[in-house]
């Protein structure tokens, strides 16, 4: 299913929710919405946006074997620290977008209208830091040589393959230290 799809029915999920209690009894209390924004914010984040980092550290570890000059080496690393810096900033974004839209399900005066756009720009700020990803990917391709780029995209896609189906389709919980990327492709 389609990254939209699964938001609106999780937002339509919410939204019955949250007017539920509303048709029951009041609103909920400035409490109960503190700890559902807490709660909310210390979700563990999709491996998605692991992708491209770990693409391009892999990259990193096999500069020997892809015999990257020491100017290819550092443009990479580069690119690697530019969009660690980038995907923070999105990331939080991301997440400050998510808040603002879930307090607005939760509070009854909220118009449908405003969700809708809180929602909305919650996903334009998820597309932003996928975009953040497959910029520095291109970039990082662009280094390389063709025969690098090809020698480094067959190791990679052989290494996911051997890995199997990513952590969460499994049932697996997502375990950032053991450099299983998560999805076999940046989104």
């Amino acid at each position: 299913m389609s990254h939209v799809y699964m938001r609106f029915i999780t937002v339509v999920g919410l939204l019955a929710i949250a007017v539920s209690p509303a048709l029951a009894a009041e609103s909920p209390s400035e409490t109960q919405l503190e700890r559902l924004m807490e709660t909310a914010s210390q979700t563990p984040d999709r491996p998605d946006h692991d992708y491209a980092t770990n693409s391009l550290q892999a990259l990193l570890r096999q500069s020997q074997e892809l015999k990257l000059s020491k100017e290819q080496t550092d443009k990479i690393k580069t690119i690697t620290e530019q969009y660690e810096r980038t995907r923070h900033d999105r990331e939080m974004a991301y997440k400050r977008s998510e808040m603002d839209a879930l307090k607005l399900i939760h509070d009854n005066r909220s118009s449908l209208f405003a969700i809708e756009t809180a929602v909305q720009k919650a996903d334009q700020e998820h597309s932003r830091l996928r975009m953040a990803g497959i910029k520095a990917l291109r970039e990082a391709r662009d280094v390389l040589r063709p025969e690098q780029y090809s020698q480094w995209r067959q190791g990679h896609a052989a290494q996911q393959i051997a890995q199997g189906a990513p952590r969460q389709e499994r049932g697996e919980q997502y375990d950032s230290e053991s450099g299983d990327a998560g999805r076999i492709a940046p989104h």
